[in-house]
């Protein structure tokens, strides 16, 4: 059978960059050249010659399997993963890494929710992981801040097994508290105490001597009135690292999700490539949230992943509405007292829509009234399989370790809502790598 080419992307004007997606039969092959990085991986898929390959690639993904390179890069990539969640950042990550036939280590990750840490490292494979504060792990201080800041003195790991196992790391990966940041946050916004954090990473990075360093935040971190992003820029070159930031968005990357995330990436030995130049060669149609949890529609079991939320009588009344009316937005006089004189929350206790890409998924996905989070053809929320796939999670992907004792409902809504989705995380390290391995 003659192998199908799909092209995701037009050449930029430097025009070895491209991304290529060619079906032969059930493998898809995916051809990436961007920068000095060749990416020619295999990946087999369910169906024959699928008429959209960079989806077909991305379901055998979700479904659990994985790229085969055709000439294994080899050589190892270890990493640090600091405020590392369940391990949403690393997903992306490990698939450029799969794709290159390079292995990636994971030495260490720190974040105080010791749950989240073991669900990481039972899934990546960690070969150390802490609760201990990130701001406990490392003495350093910083001189002025914004563009002129520098370090008044070397940082330095305090922590000694911590110091051992992230000594010389290749990759240091980071996604600092957010909420800070956020724009749902009202009380605090731009001046919480946590949005310091943020400083950690470069200090952190520094202080182990990684060549390569990738940081994630919501957008408005940029609107951060201690400017974190700013210092964080020149802590960086002030120890010779090359710098680029800017924005990433899932569903302009052709992900069914409507997140947006700022990333900051920074590398000593040779410069990353800029972000707008990763999201060009990237760049694709979003697809539809159906595309993504179409077979989940009635999957509903005794599995914490699978369980539908138990809404209160009131917001399943307004979820029946919905339906009933055959509408996406609830109507002001079925919405509780504090908004029918009008809201700007729209989305509020919508409901999603079949062909469109989800709006963000935040950890109040199992809320109606959190967000636009009802179900486009049933009449209940999202389960956490469903987010978890819109965040990029395999289905493989074990949320439960120890299976005597599942995961409440609270804390999957976090560690899924909180996450960054794969597509996201493998765009970020495509601009850190784009020039090779360190050492290479």
């Amino acid at each position: 059978m003659m192998g199908q080419m799909h092209e995701i992307a037009p050449p930029l004007t430097r025009g070895s960059t491209r991304e290529v997606f060619e079906v032969h039969q059930r493998t898809v092959r995916h051809r990436l050249r961007l920068g000095g990085l060749a990416v020619d991986a295999s990946i087999a898929v369910a169906d024959q010659a699928p008429i959209d390959p960079k989806g077909a690639w991305w379901r055998a993904y979700l479904e659990g399997r994985h790229p085969e390179p055709a000439h294994a890069l080899g050589g190892t990539l270890r990493t640090v993963d600091l405020f590392c969640g369940p391990g949403g950042l690393a997903n992306g990550v490990q698939l450029l890494a799969q794709e290159l036939g390079v292995e990636a280590v994971s030495e260490l990750i720190a974040d105080q929710d010791e749950e989240a840490t073991i669900i990481y490292a039972a899934n990546h494979a960690s070969r150390r992981r802490t609760t201990v504060p990130v701001n406990n792990l490392i003495d350093y201080r910083f001189a002025d801040s914004g563009g002129g800041a520098r370090f008044s003195y070397r940082p330095e790991i305090i922590v000694d097994d911590v110091r051992r196992v992230a000594d010389g790391v290749d990759l240091i990966l980071a996604g600092p508290p957010c909420q800070g940041h956020s724009n749902l946050n009202n009380r605090t916004r731009r001046s919480d105490p946590r949005n310091s954090l943020y400083l950690t990473v470069p200090a952190f990075a520094v202080a182990a001597g990684a060549p390569m360093c990738i940081i994630e935040n919501v957008p408005a971190v940029l609107n951060d009135t201690e400017g974190v992003v700013d210092t964080a820029r020149a802590l960086f070159r002030s120890e010779g690292y090359t710098v680029v930031d800017g924005m990433l968005s899932a569903s302009a990357l052709g992900w069914p999700q409507t997140r947006t995330r700022h990333f900051l990436i920074a590398r000593r030995d040779r410069a990353p490539l800029p972000l707008t130049d990763v999201a060009a060669t990237l760049k694709d149609e979003p697809r539809s949230i159906w595309w993504a949890i179409a077979d989940l529609e009635d999957r509903v079991d005794g599995d914490p992943m699978t369980q539908v939320t138990e809404v209160s009588p009131e917001n399943q009344a307004r979820i029946d509405w919905l339906f009933d009316n055959e509408e996406h937005d609830l109507a002001l006089e079925v919405r509780p007292k504090s908004h029918r004189e009008g809201t700007s929350y729209t989305a509020v206790y919508g409901r999603l829509h079949r062909d469109r890409p989800s709006p963000t998924i935040t950890t109040g996905f199992m809320t109606p009234g959190r967000g636009r989070y009802t179900h486009p053809t049933r009449r209940r929320v999202l389960t956490p399989r469903e987010a978890a796939r819109l965040q990029g999670f395999p289905d493989t992907y074990v949320f439960a370790p120890d299976p005597t004792t599942p995961p409440v409902r609270s804390q999957l809504a976090k560690w899924i809502g909180d996450a960054v989705p794969m597509p996201l995380g493998y765009a970020a390290a495509l601009s850190a790598l784009a020039e090779g391995l360190p050492g290479a």
